[in-house]
């Protein structure tokens, strides 16, 4: 009896395995007879498919002819004094109000509610695609080698351009309009209401206060450190004589004056009379326009024209159609 065990045991492994092929072998013929299904079922209603495709793209044709062509400025700002909040909700506001035709808002604007047909404004920031991660990684070992000069003053000005470039984001504001003569001119209106805040309004006016009063501080510092390095010249030309020019200083030993620490504080007003002078003609808006474009053909994506959507829509509604005839054929026959 133990002899036969073993025997048994094999004979009932090559059933299964045999009865395991089997099963793969009927999903193979089951997958196959579906495919010709499909196939046979493409080719019966080919005529059709084809009739819809062509009604579906003659269809868009007559929607685009019969449609207003759009049009499309795009604009480069520069949001100043942190306002990027305050631009992103000031341009929802803008879009809400023209989805709800609001007339009182536009009215204060000088703008028709008419002219807004089609109108959309929209901003997006303006990133840069092309750095890599191996260039972002060099950028920072480059700023790690300036820990080496931190005690150097011109590294402070380098790290303070770096993070200035990282900090302030440009945006593209995208305007798309209908009217190719009303759609420029209510987007520079749009763009006034937008800089036409209150509460930076008086921001803009305490800081270029601001600015301008340390422009002339600094250029009385440096007049007086000019006068100190002209009257340490003289009195060191007239030293060995007892006349000496009126307003001149004395000084008992060179070290009295140090001429290279004077010189250096003069670059560092200089350079930052410079920023200011460069910050007030920048930054005299709340949003600076670095670039106005002008109208151009709004192109859309491939997925979002109507000469790829009405025929796809068409041919989805047959499918759709077919399966629900396919299902109540099916449905008589269990009645059956």
């Amino acid at each position: 009896m133990t002899d036969n065990k073993p025997n048994s045991t094999t004979s009932s492994d090559e059933i299964d395995l045999g009865q395991l092929l089997k099963m793969i072998a009927n999903g193979f013929n089951r997958v196959g007879i579906a495919f010709l299904r499909v196939f046979l079922y493409l080719k019966k209603n080919a005529l059709i498919l084809i009739g819809l495709i062509v009604l579906g793209v003659v269809i868009s044709f007559v929607l685009s002819m019969l449609g207003n062509e759009k049009l499309k400025s795009e604009t480069i700002v520069r949001p100043n004094f942190d306002s990027t909040d305050y631009v992103y909700d000031a341009i929802a506001e803008i879009q809400s109000n023209i989805n709800s035709q609001d007339t009182a808002f536009f009215q204060k604007m000088g703008i028709s509610v008419h002219d807004l047909k089609g109108f959309k404004i929209d901003i997006q920031p303006i990133s840069d695609a092309t750095e890599t991660k191996d260039e972002a990684e060099q950028e920072l070992e480059y700023l790690k080698l300036l820990q080496n000069f931190k005690e150097e003053s011109f590294v402070v000005d380098i790290v303070r351009s770096e993070l200035t470039k990282k900090s302030i984001i440009a945006h593209r504001i995208t305007f798309t309009y209908i009217d190719a003569e009303k759609g420029n001119v209510i987007a520079e209106k749009f763009l006034k209401y937008i800089n036409d805040n209150s509460y930076f309004n008086k921001i803009i006016k305490t800081y270029r206060e601001n600015a301008e009063l340390r422009i002339k501080k600094n250029t009385l510092l440096i007049s007086q450190i000019d006068n100190l390095i002209d009257n340490y010249t003289k009195t060191l030309l007239h030293d060995d004589t007892d006349i000496r020019p009126q307003g001149s200083v004395y000084m008992e030993s060179e070290s009295a004056l140090n001429i290279g620490t004077l010189l250096s504080l003069k670059n560092r007003f200089l350079k930052e009379i410079e920023e200011k002078k460069s910050e007030l003609v920048e930054q005299t808006e709340v949003l600076s326009v670095i670039n106005m474009g002008n109208p151009q053909v709004f192109k859309k994506p491939f997925f979002n024209n109507k000469f790829f959507l009405v025929p796809m829509a068409l041919v989805v509604l047959f499918f759709v159609i077919s399966f629900i005839r396919f299902l109540n054929r099916r449905a008589k026959e269990l009645q059956l």
